[in-house]
């Protein structure tokens, strides 16, 4: 493994646990399903690398604060964990199901308000000042002047 994917690597680790971090820190860890579905690959095209970052599709809504419009209710089922995850009273005539079905009929007839909650952004920004981009940059400088040597 060149150097060069040794620091990608070490970067794509360092933003995912930056972005778990963040989700943390800014309330959006109720679960942990999406902090533990951030993931990066390595690809080489020709001669460029890029580092692509993959997550569970609703990692947008949650970073960018998408609100749900009216019209289609969303499923019970996560609504039921949420509740319990989030220990909301339940009215005393009523059991976790069917609250959890007043909450999704009332989202498809309203929809929901955006709460952005931003952890990609933040996260970045923080691997970019720690010092570990740059560390990465070193060893592309690297590999780019043993190419050279080795092409003269």
């Amino acid at each position: 493994m060149s150097e060069l994917i040794k620091g990608l690597t070490e970067l794509g680790n360092a933003l995912t646990n930056a972005m778990a971090e963040t989700l943390k820190d800014n309330g959006s860890y109720n679960t942990g399903q999406l902090a533990e579905s951030i993931t990066y690959d390595i690809r080489k095209k020709g001669t460029t690398y890029q580092l692509v970052r993959s997550m569970l599709d609703y990692g947008i809504y949650v970073d960018q604060g998408i609100g749900r419009g009216p019209g289609r209710q969303p499923p019970v089922k996560p609504i039921m964990e949420w509740i319990r995850l989030k220990n909301i009273p339940v009215p005393q005539q009523m059991d976790v199901e069917s609250f959890a079905y007043a909450i999704a009929k009332n989202i498809g007839k309203r929809g929901t308000n955006p709460r952005p909650r931003p952890f990609i952004e933040p996260s970045i920004e923080k691997v970019l000042s720690s010092g570990t981009y740059d560390y990465v940059l070193d060893l592309l400088e690297k590999q780019v002047e043993e190419q050279i040597d080795e092409s003269l």
